[in-house]
């Protein structure tokens, strides 16, 4: 039997929620065809909020620390670092992509074979990368069996809705609406593959905040504008004569967005009484001080479907960025990567007992100055955050009872802090013995009685 081709779809800033509920605002009809034909994964954790972070963390099956991307600083993606694109080239697969330009940036365009394996991020699927992805399923340009990875930028903010979904029945904010537009070209893309060959695997980088909430009985509204979304865009079209220089100049481009969106956007609410949450989405935190490991942008949605995939299946259970690509590796029945965190998921979805695996979270590469690294755990139950570098726990959320992260309850359950903290430092492999574990946990302790916590 000859090899299955894959398809990996990365839609970029798709929230879990967006995309896999009943109570949906947008169309998805081929998203849907997708888990109906397959099996999806609605609680899925991404490594971090930030593409070129949470991507490594993708295509390696490692946590960020552990290949270099997990810093305070954004840092280029080791070509040494061996990657399940390279496993899949060695084991007769030919790889191609299409990904934003800033995928190349960050050095994550490696071991494809295709000349254009990245378009600039301005470029929406509208304006005419739809018609190349097309074009190169059904010119013969790729040779089977061929590894596809679609990294699709259209729904990253500001968005630009085309007019053709601008109407109120495809979604209640331009999130939205961008979500049923992507989904129509996912339905002619996958239109013009044989299913019947190929595994398609459908995730995204991280979530993202939708900046609006109700109030009052009101609605605040606080997406970009239309003008908001040029200035992005004229942004992006810089070229790039070295990809630094041009990285730079996107840089105080992106930052002076975001300034600038920040003070018109703390006049308009500094004086409601909001809620933590309703503050946070509106403000869009993931571009400003803070952690950014809140769920609205770490839960993602993940779709297997197609080839040996148990059909119409929704499985609960937390997983993880780490797991998609051994999950592809067990279906395909490919020699298994070495030395990685991620598990096969495949037992799940026959109906076999998987321990629920913590994931590991951690703050993207900062924006703002001087700030610290932050990481964190997140299980089924709760999610506690803290320094990078210390013992102090920052926060504890229980999200089964506050799933919007508004109460942070760490000074209440000193016994749950210790013990994520001690599966936290053993994914970090900072706990080598029983002794050193009981060292740290009597060192944490101190800590919380210290602050006052127990």
């Amino acid at each position: 039997m000859s090899k299955p081709n894959i398809l990996l779809i990365v839609i970029d800033s798709l929230r879990s929620d967006k995309c896999i509920s009943k109570n949906l605002s947008s169309i998805t009809p081929n998203i849907d065809f997708l888990i109906k034909n397959g099996t999806a994964f609605p609680n899925t954790i991404s490594s971090a909020a930030a593409t070129a972070v949470a991507l490594s963390s993708i295509f390696t099956g490692l946590p960020p620390f552990k290949i270099g991307m997990g810093t305070n600083n954004y840092h280029k993606f080791s070509p040494d670092i061996e990657t399940y694109v390279k496993i899949l080239k060695n084991n007769g697969y030919k790889t191609y992509a299409t990904a934003p330009s800033v995928a190349e940036d960050f050095g994550l365009i490696c071991d494809f074979e295709n000349s254009d394996s990245t378009y600039r991020n301005y470029l929406s699927l509208f304006d005419g990368l739809g018609e190349q992805i097309i074009e190169k399923l059904v010119n013969g340009s790729l040779n089977t069996p061929w590894f596809f990875y679609m990294h699709i930028f259209d729904l990253h903010t500001p968005i630009t809705v085309p007019k053709s979904f601008s109407d109120k029945k495809f979604g209640s904010s331009k999130y939205e609406k961008q979500i049923s537009a992507i989904d129509f070209w996912i339905g002619k893309i996958i239109g013009k593959i044989n299913l019947q060959n190929t595994l398609i695997i459908l995730t995204a980088d991280h979530g993202e905040y939708v900046p609006i909430v109700e109030y009052n009985n009101k609605i605040i509204n606080l997406e970009a504008s239309d003008n908001e979304a040029k200035l992005w865009k004229m942004g992006n079209r810089i070229p790039n004569i070295s990809p630094d220089s041009a990285l730079n100049i996107k840089k105080k481009i992106g930052g002076l967005l975001r300034n600038t969106r920040a003070k018109i956007k703390k006049q308009k609410i500094d004086e409601l009484n909001l809620s933590p949450y309703q503050k946070r989405v509106l403000m869009e935190s993931r571009m400003e001080e803070g952690h950014r490991m809140f769920d609205d942008l770490i839960k993602v949605p993940l779709i297997f479907s197609g080839l040996n995939v148990p059909s119409n299946k929704e499985i609960l259970q937390q997983v993880r960025h780490v797991d998609i690509f051994p999950t592809i590796e067990d279906i395909i029945s490919l020699p298994k990567k070495q030395n990685v965190d991620g598990y096969s998921l495949l037992p799940l979805m026959q109906d076999k007992l998987l321990e629920e695996i913590p994931a590991y979270i951690e703050s993207p590469p900062s924006v703002m100055k001087n700030s610290k690294k932050i990481i964190g755990i997140r299980t089924s139950n709760y999610k506690m955050i803290k320094q990078a570098d210390s013992d102090e726990i920052l926060e504890l959320y229980n999200i089964i009872d506050d799933p919007l992260e508004e109460k942070n309850i760490v000074k209440d359950y000193p016994e749950v802090v210790l013990s994520l903290d001690k599966k936290l430092s053993k994914i970090r492999n900072l706990v080598v013995s029983s002794n050193d574990s009981n060292q740290r946990d009597k060192k944490i302790e101190n800590v919380l009685k210290r602050l006052g916590y127990v």
